[in-house]
């Protein structure tokens, strides 16, 4: 029988030595290619494509949920090892999703005869590594409490984040725990429209504590910052620089984590929409728009933004097209803003309503009017349009459309003038 070629990254399994020195003789079921000391030697000796398998332990240094994605990335499986009475091992791989092989803490043969029949098994159902976390919410709790609905629009600044803050605001009024998260990698401003002077990011925190498999609805809280006992906020990352500290795995167990609480999850999410499939399907390298496309894919609903104007309309009506591609099974919610004269003349949202249903087939579509008086004095308060102009007409139809969009407010306390 031909030998598993594999890796072994175990450096704190008691009787790792006496393992390496069964498993190096000849006639062994498996054969060790490498011992690795850490995550980054396993990633590199993965890479050079000389094991089919790997076992690791939990004491492993540097071992978190990006590092299994590139391990699938490189097409190696990985199992992990724990010796039996060891919990908190245990426990610490189960919780990266790793599957588990227990082995008996003093005959070595024992052990090695565990490890040769988890190598020659299947990969388990269920422990799929991709960019898209393997065990989403959707898929294994259909019962999940939580909804997440991104908001996305095409370049430019067609009020993707006023938006976003409305929706959220407005949910939590209406008595629906709401968590609003900032995931635009190229110019997040929630904290800033709501006054939220935190050097902090919490969307940084939250996908540290997703790759190291420690994130559930406590540490999420923690991540988050609440305004008026009522909001909840995951602010973005403080600077441009530091989008690849946002990786699809880590950011694809926060969107579990955040469907898993109770209520619903905004998502104010950047305008990138990468198509290309080998793009799409690459963790072996950050990507700047991970956070854009996994929010997407996560979505019970997208909110699509643009503003009423020719430029806007066009670039919504090219990166629908795109974004049909991305999520071709999910609801789409059009939203256009700043609807107003100045720009389209006399009855600007027909305007609007025929433009886009001529050419893009969209009859279902909410016209938020330009209330630039309104937002100007939420920006200079770093309040909500609900607080700062709750009369003002524009907070109206988002008000309404939250009500429409967000499930659950319906059978909620009326949500204030």
């Amino acid at each position: 029988m031909t030998a598993v070629p594999a890796l072994l990254a175990a450096p704190d399994l008691p009787h790792e030595p006496e393992l390496v020195s069964r498993l190096t003789r000849s006639g062994a079921p498996i054969a060790i290619a490498r011992r690795c000391v850490d995550a980054v030697d396993l990633l590199g000796a993965a890479a050079s494509g000389s094991a089919r398998v790997a076992f690791v332990s939990a004491g492993l240094p540097r071992l978190t949920r990006d590092a299994m994605s590139r391990m699938a990335a490189a097409q190696v499986r990985v199992i992990g090892v724990a010796v039996d009475g060891d919990e908190v091992g245990a426990r610490k791989l189960r919780s990266l999703d790793i599957p588990l092989v227990t082995l008996p803490l003093d005959d070595v043969d024992l052990a090695v005869a565990a490890l040769a029949r988890a190598a020659e098994e299947p990969r388990p159902s269920g422990w799929e590594y991709s960019d898209v976390a393997p065990d989403s919410a959707a898929s294994t709790n259909p019962l999940a409490p939580g909804r997440l609905l991104t908001v996305w629009g095409p370049t430019g600044a067609p009020g993707r984040t006023s938006v976003a803050i409305a929706l959220a605001d407005e949910s939590a009024r209406a008595g629906v725990p709401a968590l609003l998260v900032d995931a635009d990698t190229h110019g997040g401003s929630v904290a800033a429209h709501l006054g939220l002077l935190d050097d902090v990011s919490g969307i940084v925190v939250a996908c540290r504590q997703a790759d190291a498999g420690t994130l559930d609805a406590t540490t999420l809280a923690g991540a988050a910052r609440t305004i008026d006992g009522r909001l909840r906020v995951l602010t973005g990352i403080t600077s441009g620089r530091r989008w690849a500290e946002l990786r699809p795995a880590a950011l694809s167990r926060l969107w579990d984590a955040c469907r898993a609480t109770p209520g619903v999850t905004i998502v104010d999410a950047g305008f990138g929409l990468e198509c290309d499939e080998e793009l799409l399907h690459d963790t072996r390298s950050p990507r700047r728009h991970a956070a854009t496309l996994t929010a997407l894919v996560a979505a019970d609903a997208v909110v699509a933004v643009g503003s009423a104007d020719p430029v806007g309309i066009d670039r919504l009506l090219v990166g629908l097209e795109d974004l049909e591609r991305v999520v071709p099974d999910t609801p789409v919610h059009v939203v256009i803003t700043r609807v107003r004269r100045s720009v389209l003349g006399s009855d600007p949202e027909g305007q609007v309503r025929e433009a886009l249903r001529r050419h893009a087939g969209i009859t279902d579509i909410t016209c938020v009017p330009d209330d630039r008086a309104s937002y100007d004095a939420c920006l200079r308060e770093g309040r909500t349009l609900a607080e700062a102009a709750p009369r003002s007409p524009a907070r109206g139809v988002l008000r309404e459309f939250a009500r429409r969009s967000v499930p659950g407010q319906h059978e909620r306390q009326r949500v204030p003038a």
